[in-house]
């Protein structure tokens, strides 16, 4: 059963540096990570069958100035957007048929997860722009790291439930957010890595060891 998880997305002992809102380089360090309205819980350590869905990430934007680059990969890989802690992001996907009432209802459950051991995640709910069409807005925790699967027709608390978001090419590969570090004027991210977490969607070599957990 999962537990609630009171860790946050950065592990002890690792520490990079990231630009702050106010444009001034600090350390990413340990912090614990609480936030009203999310749910943070720990799931087994396991490659979980969660089936790739239809619907796909379309666009990442900025809400309060955060950076973004993406998505990026090979054509066989999973597609990731790289995106800045301490900010947030409207989300939009679309092709959402297999849940709320073929994509028509006002709200749709989602769900972002981490990449680590551990796996926390979010239960978020996206709203409805158009018949097929979501968007919702997701803040970066601060200490996030590596990158994050984003799931829709999920039931809350649940961590099993729901569909994997695809690419934005349609492609039957998964589509992710990537927690990155940045140089001023938002270029040439850099993915904040941990102990446990390997670089997706740039090597196609990584995907020997990876073919297990993504589908």
């Amino acid at each position: 059963m999962p537990r609630k998880y009171k860790r946050s997305f950065a592990r002890e002992g690792m520490e990079n540096f990231v630009y702050t809102k106010e444009g001034n380089l600090k350390p990413l360090k340990i912090a614990t990570f609480f936030a009203a309205g999310f749910i943070l819980l720990t799931l087994p350590v396991i490659a979980y069958g969660i089936d790739l869905g239809g619907a796909r990430l379309i666009s990442v934007t900025p809400v309060d100035g955060g950076c973004v680059s993406g998505p990026t990969g090979t054509a066989l890989s999973v597609w990731s957007w790289d995106i800045q802690p301490e900010y947030t992001y409207t989300l939009l996907i679309d092709n959402v048929t297999e849940c709320a009432n073929g994509g028509t209802d006002a709200l749709l459950n989602v769900r972002v997860n981490s990449s680590i051991p551990g796996y926390e995640y979010i239960d978020l709910v996206a709203t409805f722009v158009s018949t097929g069409v979501y968007q919702f807005d997701f803040t970066l925790p601060e200490n996030a790291w590596c990158t994050l699967p984003i799931l829709y027709c999920t039931t809350p608390g649940d961590w099993s439930s729901g569909l994997f978001v695809r690419r934005q090419d349609g492609y039957p590969k998964q589509s992710h957010l990537r927690a990155s570090t940045w140089e001023e004027g938002c270029t040439n991210p850099v993915e904040i890595l941990g102990p446990e977490c390997i670089e997706i969607g740039t090597e196609e070599s990584s995907w020997g060891t990876i073919k297990m957990i993504y589908r």
